[in-house]
């Protein structure tokens, strides 16, 4: 069947590079670990049949030319967080790109990012580019340690009843 989806699509002028299958590792070269690759934003393990955010890690640095610098040294720890909002301006637009930032077309992490918005609220009324004061700072920075965890999260991808009967093609 693969063989026939590939043919019909070359046809079309689409060539296939890789087919990944659910419960196999993916191929050599589809994958920079060997055991996921990236679709749709998500982290998607086929071995397991799971998907992970496709969010990495948090990243204060301002955009240029469409892509941001690295962090000098990566918020690992809950303290790196509150080290950095020690010494940065937090404006409410810097708040606001960081949640953006959880791409989610599936909704599958729309819970956290409700939690996050809502907790937007006290800014309401705030210019984007006013600075946040300590005790707000103080706050998001142990708010942000949630950030620290959205790596760690996975979902499965399928979800079929045990009970379900699947008939082969």
């Amino acid at each position: 069947m693969v063989d026939q989806a590939a043919q019909i699509l070359g046809k079309g002028g689409f060539n296939l590079k890789y087919v990944v299958k659910s419960g196999q590792d993916p191929p050599e070269g589809a994958s920079a670990d060997g055991t996921s690759l990236k679709t749709l934003g998500y982290g998607w393990r086929p071995r397991t049949d799971t998907l992970t955010s496709g969010f990495s890690s948090l990243n204060f640095n301002p955009k240029k030319r469409g892509a941001k610098k690295l962090m000098e040294r990566q918020l690992q720890t809950e303290e790196d967080i509150r080290k950095l909002f020690e010494i940065i301006d937090v404006t409410r637009r810097d708040i606001i790109a960081r949640i953006a930032e959880l791409y989610d077309p599936m909704g599958f992490w729309e819970p956290v990012k409700l939690q996050l918005k809502l907790r937007l609220r006290p800014f309401n009324n705030t210019p984007w580019d006013a600075k946040i004061s300590d005790e707000q700072k103080s706050e998001w920075a142990a708010i942000f340690t949630i950030f620290l965890k959205i790596p760690d999260l996975k979902v499965d991808r399928s979800v079929v009843h045990e009970e379900a009967l699947l008939d082969s093609f």
